[in-house]
C-alpha cells in the first residue's frame, strides 16, 4: 500500500495495461511473474503444511493482497470522495492495520493453547 501511495501512477498504468490484454507485457506475464507466484505459492503451501496457515488458494490469496493495496491507488478519486478528501497520513495507516489484521485474521491458523 505504500509503494501504491508513493507511486500511484505505476498502478494505474499497470491495471490499464491489464485491462487491454496486456500487449507490452504479455510475455513479462508469462515468463517472470508466472515464476514469482508459483515461487509464493510454494511458500504459502509450506506454511500450510507446517500448520502456520488455514488450508487456502495461494493465488486467492496473492489476488486478494493484489486487488486491496492497488485499490488505493487506481481509486484514489473515489477513496477521497467517499472520505470527503484524501486519507491523512493518521488514516492511512489505521487502513493498512486494518487489512493487515483482516488478511492474517482469515489465513493465520489458529495455534492450540
Amino acid at each position: 500500500m505504500d509503494l501504491a501511495r508513493a507511486m500511484p501512477l505505476g498502478s494505474k498504468i499497470w491495471a490499464s495495461e491489464i485491462m487491454r490484454g496486456a500487449p507490452a507485457i504479455q510475455d513479462f506475464l508469462d515468463t517472470t511473474l508466472t515464476q514469482w507466484v508459483r515461487s509464493r505459492e510454494r511458500a504459502v503451501k509450506r506454511w500450510i503444511a507446517d500448520g502456520k496457515l488455514k488450508p487456502i488458494e495461494p493465488r486467492v490469496l496473492l489476488y486478494m493482497i493484489w486487488a486491496t493495496t492497488q485499490q488505493y491507488a487506481n481509486a484514489a478519486h473515489e477513496i477521497a470522495t467517499l472520505e470527503h478528501g484524501e486519507l491523512s497520513d493518521e488514516a492511512f495507516e489505521r487502513a493498512k492495520r486494518q487489512i493487515i489484521e483482516t488478511i492474517l485474521g482469515g489465513v493465520v491458523a489458529k495455534r492450540d493453547a
